[in-house]
């Protein structure tokens, strides 16, 4: 691991990294920054490792960077994000989902999982052919949360947000179970 991975994220890194995918430097299909943790978090729980390569070019959807100090920063920050939420996978940190803040009509603000959610079913999808019928049965509990909450935008009750909160639950699931399957494989 490169020491630059090893550096922790902050609010501002992540802020930048949103802005720039939502920017017109990126293509249509880049994805806003809770889609991309929730992709990047399955691809760390996946059964098999992807190069950065491969999942960088879907996460920015081919972006046009300004110079080579943009693109350095911007590949960075996704490089160290994979890195932190392999760390919290492997409970070496703690594992946080990021959500989306949503303000309702009444003025609360709440947790939407949906786009995470999105971004985790995208992700295994780049798995598929390796899901075998042990998997899914043996995931089917994190995988029923994870299409569950892809269907519904947030709404601010509090059964809803119990929900969310064991989305962490279910992701460390999910790479507990691949992470054994490929040592049993080795």
């Amino acid at each position: 691991m490169l020491p630059e991975q090893t550096r922790l994220l902050n609010e501002a890194d992540i802020l930048r990294l949103d802005q720039f995918l939502r920017s017109d430097a990126c293509g249509k299909q880049a994805m806003g920054i809770s889609f991309a943790h929730g992709f990047l978090s399955a691809i760390a729980c996946g059964p098999e490792q992807l190069e950065p390569s491969e999942w960088l070019r879907l996460m920015f959807d081919e972006p046009v960077f300004d110079n080579g100090d943009q693109s350095n920063e911007m590949l960075g920050i996704a490089i160290r994000l994979f890195a932190e939420i392999e760390r919290g996978l492997r409970r070496e940190t703690e594992y946080r989902t990021l959500l989306e803040n949503v303000q309702g009509n009444n003025g609360i603000t709440y947790r939407d999982a949906q786009r995470w959610c999105l971004g985790f079913v995208e992700g295994l999808a780049l798995f598929t052919e390796l899901w075998t019928i042990d998997a899914k049965k043996t995931l089917q509990a994190p995988l029923e949360l994870f299409f569950q909450l892809a269907e519904i935008s947030g709404v601010p009750d509090s059964s809803y947000q119990r929900l969310c909160q064991s989305l962490p639950d279910a992701a460390e699931a999910t790479f507990l179970y691949w992470r054994l399957e490929r040592i049993k494989r080795n």
